[in-house]
């Protein structure tokens, strides 16, 4: 489909969306007033009233009570609150209407966010999770992606830092099957957008797809599941201010154990030595370090000259009436680093308003703006380049010579860390977004309605930077170098993403209320523009049946169409369906002695199977690309088209004792294929040196299996609830080519390999058996490396063809996190609360690479940079230590800085991710309630054994030194004013 056709079918969506408007008409208007009361007699303030079918609605005041205009027709009015049970009931010639709300375990919850509509939770037959919002907003968590750490079943965040300005980590939701992108598609109101957009305090609901039933209505999308947001909104009749505001201070979890002068002069002259080479130091500079008496620089304390600390402060303003509601919500929240310079700031404003344009017609409109300003070093815009450089310093360099002049640097390599922050320059960039969603809705009846979304997005930024001359001098005064003035700017790419759906919604209680279904079906467009003239374009058409059969069998089918202009033309359509299937046991007859009892609560049992998409791939790969001197650098591929994901999902949900025992196990497969491989080596054509095509290729398998439990009860003014989970996921190659035989090499990662029943991203390298004890047995090896020397690793010849090379490799394992798991308490007592969240990995694997593992930095050229760790030293070999952890120190080239098993650690952690102790007090005079006053600590304790800095970091640490993994300390204060 061109770009031109799907234009013009945007149009039509947008025509559709006027013509919703233009039906809207005015009623004539009755008043209906009443008392809601709890089983006991008790008025109940707070209670939602809404009329069903529309968005208005009020709410009861302190006595219970409640006035709300409606229409001369009869409505349904919906009596909601967290805690009862919801009530419907019909205001046919009545006005005055009092209710009686039945306790029960589900209020507000009882409705689940799925595609583009609600779904009653008891009726949902597809795996879907939700986020205990309570446990998010009253925490001091800068960025949201942090709230999934120990969260749900199935979802992992490795966050490997807390640089500020940075996303701490990337969210999996049961596994990685995909070359590209494999983050999970994020839906925000309706729109697509990232989670760090997203202030955690303006939070209503999240939702998460997990299976190709529920996520099927995104297909295109949806192969690395879903996360679907709703943001607050305002309730009539109460005008109220939400403010919370949190202060942090953060700490260094674990900081590199270099060696001290005195250790590294003694490394230094011990690799010399080994290699035949004169040694550095002498013995009395050995002897002056050891007592003191000699430089001894900590070049990451150097640097490291504040505190870090963030803030953050957000204020909710919601109110409205009969003509509408209306939700402004402010947030503005500061991170600063660990040096007196960098930092980032950034203040957003949501604004969400509900317009009764009639009673049948409604508009959800929703404002959004946010600036985030992130300012760094000229030598260190990616925030990691300071802590780099400090790693490659070594405790015998000096930062300053000793003389009268001012800033007298030592340069060291032409680099000194401390020079880089005060006269290394500064860069200063802004990133800008902005979105417009309407939502239009008229509703037809109480059963049916129309519904339209209309959505822009635009994205900017730019950045700048600025250095002085600065003149570096040698230690008699004379000039030795010079950073000379430098002052640029730069804009950055902008996008601008335009949507349109329409949609149609039917939901109707059939069989005198045994039974309900619901329709949705709907088209949607999407286009988005780029400033460096690229252009993609997104048409779909979809559907979905929900229907719930006497409340005991439930059915889910869902279909979707999608277009995408990234393929070639004839491969751009992809159809998705997918279909699930529950049953409702403990609503059952033979079932009714349990349930009466109150020892069965709830027991579904669900299955589900789909196919789904990803197209999560850069525009135009399809296309021949021909360099300036006309040589072919990417083949054209016609064929090229959608990767596709088959899910199949079982699951068990149930509920005992009075509600107060809650268990759920999963177990799913996932099968990917048509995999989109971007960058495909082809051979050369005659003028080319580097010649690829995208291809579609290789199929992988993610199987897994989730168990959640909690507990919760109540005894007087003491209330508890303790749960648990434990999930794993196993990935493996199905077929790395177009056979299942085929071996893919990847060209840019020498220790990564493709062939089936290997893990996606493996460690491929030698299996080590022991150490070279002396000269002897080297000269004795056919197969080794060569330059190999005593104290070098052993790698096995598993040819046997006397040669160690590549033949020789082996798979060794994966980086993926195995057996996650969590535990979480929450404590009431009277004014009190108490939460604590403990999350943990059973089993991984990492990698020691570079300085991390390594006694030098292996850069390719000197490999002489950096300062050994005190661990690497301690477990290193020597003579008189044969059976060690590490081989020999050495600098320069070495036989031992290829992958092998020697490199590899137990990279599984438990780490108390939250202890949080709270004290509320109802309220402060006639205006002020719900004061919540708490302490926070998140990462303070981590329990490995782990041989590196951080276990949870994801594996594109190189290992050579970054922004440190923070511990966070804060004090925090929420309230309600009205």
């Amino acid at each position: 489909m061109g770009i031109q056709t799907m234009k013009n079918k945007l149009l039509l969506t947008f025509g559709l969306l006027i013509f919703l408007s233009s039906t809207a008409f005015a009623q004539e208007e009755r008043t209906i007033q009443g008392t809601v009361t709890d089983s006991e007699g008790k008025p109940l303030p707070g209670v939602n009233v809404l009329v069903k079918g529309t968005n208005i609605g009020t709410a009861t005041n302190v006595e219970g009570h409640y006035e709300i205009t409606i229409s001369e027709e009869n409505v349904t009015l919906i009596f909601s609150m967290v805690g009862f049970e919801q009530t419907e009931i019909n205001t046919q010639d009545q006005s005055k209407i009092d209710v009686v709300l039945r306790e029960g375990t589900v209020g507000l919850d009882e409705v689940t966010v799925v595609g583009y509509s609600e779904v009653d939770t008891e009726h949902l037959a597809s795996s879907v999770s939700k986020v205990e919002m309570d446990n998010i907003q009253t925490r001091s968590i800068a960025k949201l992606q942090e709230a999934f750490s120990g969260t749900l079943p199935g979802v992992t965040l490795m966050q490997g830092s807390n640089l500020p300005g940075s996303v701490p980590g990337t969210i999996s939701i049961r596994g990685i099957s995909t070359l590209q992108n494999a983050s999970p598609l994020v839906i925000v109101d309706g729109m697509e957008q990232s989670l760090t957009d997203i202030d955690p305090n303006q939070i209503k609901d999240i939702t998460v797809l997990k299976d190709a039933a529920s996520a099927a209505m995104y297909g295109s999308r949806g192969a690395n599941g879903v996360i679907i947001i709703e943001t607050k909104r305002g309730t009539a009749d109460q005008f109220m201010v939400d403010v919370h505001s949190w202060a942090a201070v953060d700490d260094p979890i674990k900081l590199p154990d270099f060696v001290n002068s005195a250790n590294y002069m003694r490394l230094n002259n011990e690799a010399r030595s080994i290699q035949g080479q004169s040694e550095q130091f002498t013995q009395q500079e050995i002897d002056l370090a050891e007592q003191g008496e000699y430089i001894n620089t900590d070049w990451m304390d150097t640097i490291m000259e504040r505190k870090a600390y963030t803030h953050n402060t957000s204020a909710s303003i919601s109110g409205g009436g009969g003509v509408g509601t209306f939700n402004l919500m402010l947030g503005y929240i500061e991170e600063n680093g660990l040096n007196n310079y960098e930092g980032t700031q950034k203040f957003s404003a949501r604004f969400n308003t509900n317009i009764n344009i009639a009673d049948q017609f409604e508009l959800l409109a929703d404002f959004y703006a946010h600036r985030l300003q992130v300012d760094r070093l000229y030598a260190n815009t990616d925030g990691h380049g300071l802590y780099r450089m400090a790693w490659e310093m070594n405790p015998t360099q000096e930062v300053f010579y000793n003389s009268d002049l001012d800033n007298h640097y030592k340069l060291h390599n032409d680099q000194n860390p401390l020079a880089s922050i005060h006269e290394g320059g500064a860069w200063n960039a802004l990133y800008d977004r902005s979105t417009i969603n309407l939502r239009p809705r008229y509703y037809i009846n109480d059963n049916l309605h129309l519904a339209g979304n209309v959505s822009y997005i635009v994205n900017k930024s730019a950045d700048k930077y600025e250095r002085d001359t600065f003149k570096f001098y040698d230690g008699d005064g004379e000039p030795v170098d010079v950073w000379q003035n430098a002052v640029g700017s730069s804009q950055g790419v902008s996008r601008s993403q335009i949507t349109a759906r329409a949609l149609i919604n039917y939901e109707q209680n059939l069989r005198k209320d045994k039974d309900k279904i619901y329709l949705i079906a709907g088209s949607e467009i999407m286009n988005n523009t780029y400033t460096d003239y690229r252009e993609i374009a997104k048409s779909s058409f979809f559907g979905k049946l929900n229907y719930s059969f006497d409340n005991r069998y439930l059915l889910e089918g869902t279909a979707r169409a999608d277009g995408s202009s990234k393929f070639a033309p004839g491969q751009r359509w992809g159809f998705f369906p997918s279909g699930a299937f529950a049953w409702n046991i403990h609503n059952e007859s033979f079932m009714s002695g349990l349930t009466d009892s109150g020892f069965l609560n709830r027991m579904k049992v669900r299955f589900s199977y789909g196919i789904i998409g990803n197209e999560n791939v850069d525009p135009y790969l399809w296309q021949e690309v021909v360099n300036t001197w006309g040589w072919t650098m990417r083949v054209p591929n016609p064929d090229f088209t959608w990767e596709k994901q088959n899910q199949k999902n079982l699951g068990v949900d149930l509920t005992v004792l009075d509600n107060r025992l809650d268990v759920s196990f999963e177990t799913y497969n996932k099968h990917s294929y048509d995999l989109i491989y971007s960058d495909f080596p082809v051979p050369p054509l005659t003028g080319s040196y580097y010649l690829t095509s995208s291809v579609n290729i290789g199929e992988v398998e993610n199987k897994g299996w989730e168990v959640s439990a909690s507990w919760s009860d109540q005894a007087g003014d003491f209330s508890y609830k303790v749960g648990g989970m434990l999930f794993n996921n196993e990935n493996k190659v199905l077929k790395a080519g177009y056979a299942k035989s085929d071996t893919l090499i990847f060209t840019d990662d020498p220790d990564k390999i493709w062939y089936r029943g290997i893990a996606i991203d493996n460690y491929y390298g030698y299996e080590s058996d022991g150490y070279f004890q002396n000269q002897q047995e080297v000269d004795e090896a056919d197969a080794k490396l060569a330059n190999t020397m005593p104290g070098d690793i052993r790698y096995v010849d598993q040819n046997g063809d006397g040669v160690i090379n590549n033949q020789d490799k082996v798979n060794l394992g994966d980086p993926f996190p195995h057996f996650n798991y969590s535990v979480n308490i929450d404590l009431n007592y009277k004014r009190w609360d108490f939460s604590a969240v403990g999350q943990g990995v059973g089993k991984r694997t990492g990698r020691l690479k570079g300085l991390e593992g390594y006694p030098v930095k292996m850069d390719g050229s000197t490999n002489s940079l950096g300062t050994p760790r005190a661990y690497y030293m301690n477990n290193r070999w020597t003579p008189e230590n044969p059976d060690s952890r590490f081989p020999r120190v050495w600098t320069g080239s070495s036989p031992n800085a290829e992958l092998s098993d020697v490199w590899l650690s137990d990279a599984s952690f438990f780490r108390i991710k939250t202890l949080e102790v709270g004290y509320s007090i109802p309220s402060i005079g006639n205006s002020i309630r719900n004061v919540r006053i708490y302490l926070n600590a998140q990462d303070a304790f981590t329990f490995t054994d782990w041989e590196g800095i951080e276990p949870e970091r994801d594996e594109d640490y190189n290992g050579n030194g970054r922004y440190p993994r923070m511990a966070s300390y804060s004090i925090g204060i929420q309230a309600t004013i009205n």
